[in-house]
């Protein structure tokens, strides 16, 4: 959608006679305010400029949720599971058996303000609107699929050009921890690069999730059976079915007695 101003001088106090418009019948042109010895006109194109189709198929093999928001509304591409069904359907030709989200786009509408209470609405093609979203994430492997849904090809491409991004993702990480072993300088994105392509970094180091002891108050990973610090029993099923604990003991008193009877 292109906005482009036109200023034409005053007409004299005896106008001469006025010429056909030479607006082009694909455009509007509105009347902007008037000025001393100036008229000021707004011709907005409306003509399409990209594929009109009423649907558009957006597939990404990104691990991460991605929340766009515009004027037009708020746009969701959801994140790729790690595991589950295959994206393609029993039967469905050309398809790949690598999963992928998809996210369906139609046109949408929305308004320009024009001033003192005016406002021209249009439309925007589906097209568009993914052209607009995804501008800076083509490198996370999230793509405008030229049919309802994305081909081996358009997979294997993606997947490509997500894990080079990521592997220079990782290369400037290293580069950063290099200079001086600061966690502060690696971002989130250098992280899930690293996690994504299984690569392991001490700069992409993610804290694991921890408990406290009852029994001493120390932390402890969670789901142990025993706390390392004081040894107190935090899961007797589990403690026993490796051996330690009282548990343990009172199960081998059983299989003995088992034994000799």
């Amino acid at each position: 959608m292109d906005i482009v101003t036109t200023e034409s001088a005053a007409p004299p106090i005896v106008p001469p006679p006025v010429a056909p418009s030479a607006t082009p019948p694909s455009a509007h042109a509105l009347p902007g305010p008037l000025s001393a010895g100036h008229r000021r006109d707004i011709v907005i194109e409306t003509r399409a400029k990209h594929d009109t189709a009423a649907t558009v198929a957006v597939a990404s093999i990104s691990e991460q949720d991605w929340y766009i928001s515009r004027t037009h509304g708020v746009y969701h591409i959801p994140a790729c599971a790690k595991t589950g069904l295959p994206g393609r359907r029993q039967g469905e030709p050309g398809g790949s058996d690598q999963p992928y989200a998809l996210l369906l786009l139609t046109s949408r509408g929305d308004v320009i303000d024009l001033g003192d209470n005016r406002r021209f609405p249009f439309t925007i093609s589906a097209r568009e609107i993914a052209e607009d979203l995804l501008q800076d994430l083509h490198d996370h492997g999230v793509f405008v699929c030229e049919g309802a849904r994305p081909t081996a090809d358009e997979l294997a491409a993606a997947t490509a050009r997500r894990d080079a991004y990521y592997h220079r993702l990782i290369a400037e990480g290293d580069t950063m921890w290099a200079r001086g072993h600061s966690f502060r300088e690696i971002s989130d994105l250098h992280r899930r690069a690293a996690l994504a392509l299984g690569v392991e970094r001490e700069w992409a180091y993610v804290p694991m999730r921890m408990s406290e002891c009852p029994a001493c108050g120390e932390k402890v990973k969670t789901g142990v059976a025993v706390c390392k610090h004081c040894g107190a029993i935090l899961d007797e099923e589990k403690a026993a079915k490796h051996g330690l604990g009282p548990g343990a003991k009172l199960s081998g008193s059983k299989t003995d007695a088992r034994r000799n009877g």
